[in-house]
C-alpha cells in the first residue's frame, strides 16, 4: 500500500494533471494507493461559483461538489508513477454519494481517497475510487466513482436502462417533467471554469473527435448537479448512472418520480439515471 499525504494547497491544478494523464500508457490494474489530505476545506467563493453555474442555492455545500472539489486528488492518484494505465478515453460510468451528516463550508475535514476495486470485465478494465471525509476520526460523508477503460471505442446505446420500480397497483409510477435543459459548448466551458475540469472531450469538436466523439459532450458531473438541484429536501444518499453522452449543442428533459430522476435526450433515451433517498 502506497500512502501519499499532502496538504490541500499542494494539490496540482487539474489542467496540469490532465496534461500528465494524456501521456500515460499501459493496461495494468491499479495498485493500492491512498491519498490523504488533512484539513480539507471547502471555500465559500468556490462553492458559490459552482452553485451559480449549476442552478443550486448559494451558501450550501451540495453532495456532487464533494467529488468536484477533490478531482485533483483523483488525478494525482491516477497519474502516480506506479500507475501504468492509459487514461485517454476513460469513461465515467457511475458515481454515488452518502452522508451521515451534511458537510459544512469552511470547516476542515480529513479526506482519504483510495482504490477499492479494479477488475477486467468483458467491456474493459473497470475501477472504482472512494473518497471519505471524516472529522476527528468520525465518518461524515463519502463518494464512490466508477470508471471504465473500454477495449474498443464506446457505442452510444450499448447500455441497458435500469428496471422501473413498480407501485402497489403493478404499474410503473408515472414520470413527471421537471425541466428542459439547453446544453451548449458555452455552458460546458463555463462549467470547466468553475470545476477546473478542462478535459478536451468537453471543449470543442476538434478536441473531442480523437476520443471517438462526433462532437463535444457535456460534463457528466454538470448533468449530475442539474439533476441534484431538482431534489427537494435533505437526502441521505444518491447514485447516478451515466448511460450515454449528451452531445453539444442539444436539449435534454429532466423527469422525476418518487426517489428517482432521469435526464433524457431529444429521442427520449436516458442520458443519466438517478436514485436517492
Amino acid at each position: 500500500m502506497t500512502t501519499i499525504r499532502i496538504k490541500q494547497n499542494q494539490l496540482p491544478s487539474l489542467v496540469s494533471l490532465l496534461a500528465k494523464a494524456m501521456l500515460k500508457k499501459g493496461r495494468d490494474p491499479l495498485p493500492s494507493i491512498n491519498i490523504t489530505i488533512d484539513g480539507f476545506t471547502f471555500e465559500r467563493d468556490n462553492v458559490n461559483r459552482y452553485n451559480t453555474c449549476c442552478g443550486l442555492p448559494q451558501d450550501r455545500l451540495p453532495l456532487p461538489y464533494l467529488f468536484v472539489a477533490t478531482q485533483p486528488a483523483q488525478l494525482l492518484l491516477l497519474t502516480h508513477p506506479s500507475v501504468s494505465l492509459k487514461l485517454l478515453g476513460m469513461i465515467h460510468t457511475h458515481v454515488s454519494f452518502h452522508q451521515q451528516t451534511p458537510l459544512k463550508i469552511g470547516k476542515a475535514y480529513d479526506f482519504t481517497l483510495g482504490v477499492i476495486e479494479c477488475i477486467q470485465t468483458e467491456k474493459g478494465l473497470e475501477f472504482e475510487l472512494e473518497g471519505r471525509f471524516t472529522l476527528d476520526s468520525v465518518y461524515q460523508a463519502s463518494y464512490r466513482s466508477r470508471c471504465l477503460l473500454r477495449d474498443k471505442l464506446p457505442t452510444n446505446d450499448r447500455k441497458k436502462t435500469t428496471e422501473a420500480t413498480v407501485d402497489e397497483g403493478g404499474q410503473p409510477p408515472a414520470w413527471n417533467k421537471r425541466d428542459k435543459l439547453t446544453l451548449t459548448p458555452q455552458i460546458a466551458r463555463g462549467y470547466a471554469a468553475v470545476s477546473g475540469d478542462y478535459n478536451p472531450i468537453h471543449l470543442h469538436w476538434l478536441t473531442a473527435k480523437p476520443f471517438g466523439f462526433k462532437a463535444p459532450i457535456i460534463h457528466g458531473m454538470y448533468s449530475v448537479a442539474r439533476m441534484f438541484s431538482a431534489i427537494d429536501g435533505p437526502i441521505h444518499q444518491a447514485e447516478f448512472t451515466f448511460r450515454r453522452p449528451a452531445f453539444l449543442p442539444s436539449t435534454a428533459t429532466l423527469e422525476a418520480r418518487e426517489g428517482e430522476l432521469r435526464l433524457l435526450n431529444r429521442d427520449g433515451k436516458p442520458l443519466v439515471e438517478a436514485r436517492y433517498c
